[in-house]
């Protein structure tokens, strides 16, 4: 596999292979190959993707925060944040170095990395045109930091919250924990206690240096107001179960989890589908004046 010069592009061919390879739906692809020659022929533009693309490989496998990426605007509006989708693609080869050395199979690896195509699908499905507004998220697959762990993928990071005294075991402040993402599908029991195993056996195999004494996760799963809605023996209040919640409730996050849930905006709520006990949740206790909100919760590993 060939190394880049920091401003070399891959080619149009070579990208639209990878991005088909993420599972990046033909129009998004589309739209990011049309925006190449833009790109190339902007030095303000190739320098800024070799800065990031600079970020992303000294940072590979380092779970210290990075710095934030901006929204690119004036003069670049036209290519916009699809432009870090560029940068993401420069840095796959380096990626998928690190992933094999770590005993990532290219499989996994592109079910991390296909979070690309998600948050592309979503921006489309909210704003009905190609775009990108979770780079900074997405920072955290294509510098090696999550890892797809089965059902739970799971990022290296440290805990970020001071919490108050307590006779409990919890997390400090700068702690080294294994941070639990939660893909879309069911949230089985045994799925999840398979993967909490299987990230336990891997962070001890391949960065044994690092103790980590604690899971933690950070979700709207973790909203304790989804016991008034959801039946005892849901998947969800099951998941709950295994954490001991921070006390901090932390801002109004509705439209967050109304857009992730239903690929909708949250605007018109008249218009979302009431199908599931969870849909109808969400949406009757939004109606009916309530906020839902993003909790921080951990368990010992």
């Amino acid at each position: 596999m060939r190394e880049w010069n920091a401003t070399e592009l891959p080619s149009a061919g070579e990208a639209d292979d990878w991005l088909a390879e993420l599972g990046v739906d033909v129009g998004d692809r589309a739209a990011i190959l049309a925006l190449r020659p833009a790109l190339a022929a902007s030095p303000d533009l190739l320098a800024l993707l070799a800065d990031r693309r600079r970020q992303l490989i000294t940072g590979m496998g380092d779970p210290r925060p990075m710095p934030m990426w901006g929204d690119i605007g004036a003069p670049h509006e036209r290519v916009g944040n699809l432009f870090y989708v560029w940068v993401f693609l420069s840095v796959l080869p380096a990626l998928r170095v690190f992933h094999e050395r770590h005993g990532v199979t290219r499989h996994s690896g592109n079910r991390i990395l296909g979070n690309l195509a998600g948050q592309l699908s979503a921006y489309r499905s909210l704003h009905g045109v190609a775009g990108l507004s979770e780079q900074n998220w997405l920072t955290r697959h294509f510098r090696g930091t999550i890892f797809d762990l089965g059902r739970l993928h799971v990022e290296r990071t440290y805990f970020d919250e001071d919490l108050p005294a307590s006779s409990r075991p919890a997390p400090a402040l700068g702690e080294p924990v294994l941070s639990l993402h939660i893909p879309e599908g069911r949230l089985t029991p045994a799925a999840c206690d398979d993967s909490v195993a299987a990230a336990t056996a891997f962070v001890r195999r391949e960065f044994g240096h690092e103790r980590y004494r604690f899971a933690v996760c950070t979700s709207w799963v973790l909203d304790p107001q989804l016991r008034s809605y959801l039946a005892e023996n849901s998947n969800i209040l099951a998941f709950q179960r295994r954490f001991e919640l921070s006390p901090r409730r932390g801002p109004d996050r509705t439209d967050t989890v109304i857009e992730f849930v239903f690929k909708r905006p949250a605007a018109d709520l008249a218009a979302l589908p009431q199908d599931t006990s969870l849909q109808r949740a969400l949406v009757g206790h939004v109606r009916a004046g309530h906020p839902w909100h993003f909790r921080t919760g951990w368990f010992a590993l």
